[in-house]
């Protein structure tokens, strides 16, 4: 921390921030983007824990500058300036060259639903929640520290247990065991696992080499540090099988792919190995790049070396407030026109008030179809779901692939159907598959709004989000999803209105971990409503309808809508609806609506009130919705939480998790008791 009380910006928040890899595969990033003159990366080093390093492009070379951390907390390359954080340091050297031999001009940033690793198969995402558990799991601590100048001891002390979570980690097997479980899952050069010894505190790392297996023993010393004979010492397993992975260091050969343990979830092994080679995760091959744009490698504020006597901080002006821009008439952009009174029924109530036309059609009926009569229950279908693989090549599917059944409803798009799914394995799958009516399909220049909401979809991957299974460019355009039995959420519950109230509460706090996902991964719904929540079963939510939503710009985290539509408007935020800039807390805004609707049992909103007269009684009146009969105190007030007028006074997604977590756990002992 600087001496004038500045905090230094957290390396995981700037695009540039590749984490835990190794200047090798800094140099394939970086040529795969043509390595262009002042191009830049920011990374972790390998060894030792709180080290960074800077790889950047000059002459059509790659140059490594290694930032070091000091006894003091500053951190300076070799012979250069002290800063209070590694990005600072990049700040100051997008216009001081200072000993690196050239400015830093373009940050190499990573694609929209790329992140940083922290370890292999392991994102910072991941590793920033297993450090929150840890803090949280410990009473008294100072989380100000934890998080700060003590975070490289709060990531050894969460480390040490981290490979128990790992796919190559088998616990206590012996040596034949794990012979011949390498054996049975095929011997490649580089497949491994880790096996527990007798003594329950050594290992030892079983390797897979010209189809024999190698056993090298991991043994502690006095200092408590692990290491295999000859070889470097690391505080835990996780880091040592992290180091051999990029490096030989004695042994036959780097380590490749775990040999999965016996059971092991297979959809988190599948984002294991999405994010295991480093230079195939980030490469741009593999997943369709962002508009270019002018790359801005910093903060806005830059912060100058640190000296004797530090200057002081800038003051910052006071923004405006959406109440004083509405009265000095600065809004330029007018509320999105309501249908007009001669168009059609549906239309009046359509998507002003949040629903989809039907086009002829009855709405999706979620009683057709049942858990039951699938033959499997929810767990089943998720395993199923998340072992479908995420490639390219697995989402170009063929018409002979799929199976359509009865239709479900249908919608703007064309119609929703029940179907089978025949996968490249030959396993056959249950979907719903939206498709794309031909006479609907806009001009030749033209994308199908279908096609960019499965663009949306395609890397998601989250059991509270409902998957891509693949697109299918046949008569017409098909979307391959998965089934959600049970339908829509609001629809549920306005037929069972005996569902437990800590029932529903447990379908919310679903909800907030599926919205956790998709703001981790830079992602804006613009449509969470209770119509777009599915239910696989009664306990088991997932967030539908991508159709709106948009990846966040990394560099001003809002998606700015460029016109305006027949937009859900009583799900909105103010700001929304004045200024059409999209958010994560836009989205918490919704979820407080889509909150109230569950617990009113699948109530419509603001009832019929139109448009101007919902702003006006949130802005200008300054009112809320009122508390559902049977809601809980506590849950309202998370309610009311997610509709703070001021955005950055509404809570994350992270924290409403938790939020809702506590409260479910609260509910259910009670309506045990």
């Amino acid at each position: 921390m600087a001496s004038n009380g500045t905090y230094p910006v957290k390396p995981s928040t700037v695009p540039y921030f590749y984490g835990r890899i190794t200047r090798d595969e800094a140099e394939e990033i970086l040529k795969d983007r043509h390595s262009v003159e002042g191009m830049f990366l920011l990374r972790e080093s390998i060894n030792p824990l709180g080290n960074y390093a800077i790889s950047v492009c000059h002459a059509e070379k790659v140059h490594h500058y290694s930032i070091e951390k000091q006894t003091d907390g500053m951190y300076m390359i070799p012979s250069g300036k002290k800063f209070i954080g590694p990005v600072e340091l990049i700040v100051h050297h997008t216009v001081n060259k200072d000993g690196i031999i050239t400015l830093l001009r373009e940050g190499c940033e990573r694609l929209d639903n790329q992140v940083p690793v922290a370890f292999r198969g392991m994102t910072y995402n991941d590793l920033e929640k297993e450090l929150v558990a840890k803090v949280d799991s410990i009473r008294g601590v100072n989380k100000e520290k934890a998080f700060g100048t003590q975070r490289e001891h709060l990531v050894i002390m969460v480390a040490k247990n981290l490979h128990t979570k790992q796919p190559w980690y088998h616990g206590k097997i012996n040596r034949t065991e794990s012979e011949n479980r390498i054996k049975k899952a095929g011997h490649k050069d580089g497949k491994f696992l880790v096996r527990q010894r007798d003594d329950k505190k050594t290992f030892a790392v079983c390797i897979s080499f010209k189809q024999e297996t190698r056993h090298y023993l991991i043994d502690k010393d006095g200092n408590n540090k692990f290491g295999i004979q000859d070889g470097p010492k690391f505080d835990c397993v996780m880091m040592l099988i992290d180091h051999y992975h990029n490096k030989q260091d004695g042994l036959l050969c780097k380590l490749t792919e775990p040999c999965p343990s016996p059971g092991f979830d297979v959809a988190q092994l599948d984002r294991y190995m999405s994010c295991n080679c480093y230079p195939e995760y980030f490469s741009i091959q593999n997943v369709q790049r962002r508009p270019s744009r002018p790359t801005v490698p910093a903060p806005p504020t830059p912060v100058p070396p640190v000296s004797s006597n530090p200057p002081p901080v800038p003051a910052i002006g006071k923004r405006k407030s959406l109440k004083e821009a509405m009265t000095q008439n600065s809004l330029h952009r007018p509320l999105p026109q309501p249908p007009a009174e001669e168009q059609p029924a549906w239309l009046k109530s359509g998507d002003w008030e949040g629903t989809t036309p039907a086009r002829h059609h009855e709405p999706f009926d979620s009683r057709r179809i049942t858990i039951k009569g699938l033959g499997m229950d929810a767990n089943e279908l998720e395993c199923i779901y998340g072992s479908v693989p995420r490639t390219i090549a697995h989402f170009d599917l063929k018409r002979s692939q799929i199976e359509l059944e009865e239709e479900l409803g249908a919608g703007q798009f064309g119609s929703v159907c029940k179907g089978m799914c025949t996968l490249r394995s030959g396993q056959k799958i249950h979907v719903a598959v939206k498709t794309l009516k031909q006479e609907d399909l806009p001009a030749a220049d033209q994308e199908p709004e279908l096609i960019k909401e499965a663009k949306v979809m395609m890397p998601l991957s989250h059991k509270h989000i409902v998957r891509m299974i693949g697109v299918c460019k046949a008569e017409s355009i098909m979307l391959v999803l998965e089934l959600a039995p049970l339908g829509q959420l609001n629809s549920y519950l306005q037929k069972n209105k005996g569902m437990s109230h800590h029932n529903i509460v447990e379908l919310l706090w679903q909800v907030a971990m599926g919205m956790e996902y998709l703001e981790s991964m830079k992602f804006v719904h613009r449509d969470l409503a209770a119509r777009n929540v599915l239910l696989v079963s009664e306990h088991f939510a997932k967030i539908s309808d991508f159709g709106m939503s948009k990846a966040l710009c990394l560099d001003n985290n809002y998606y700015e809508a460029k016109e305006s539509g027949k937009w859900p408007l009583k799900w909105y935020a103010p700001e929304c609806v004045y200024f059409w800039k999209f958010d994560s807390k836009s989205d918490v805004w919704s979820y407080g609506v889509t909150m109230w609707e569950a617990t009113s049992y699948g109530e419509r909103p603001y009832r019929k009130m139109k448009g101007q007269e919902v702003i006006k009684f949130l802005v200008d009146d300054k009112q809320r919705l009122a508390q559902p009969d049977l809601c809980d105190d506590e849950v309202y007030k998370v309610m009311l939480r997610c509709w703070e007028f001021d955005k950055h006074l509404r809570p994350s997604f992270h924290d409403l998790a938790l939020a809702m977590g506590n409260i479910y756990r609260r509910l259910s002992k009670e309506s045990s008791s």
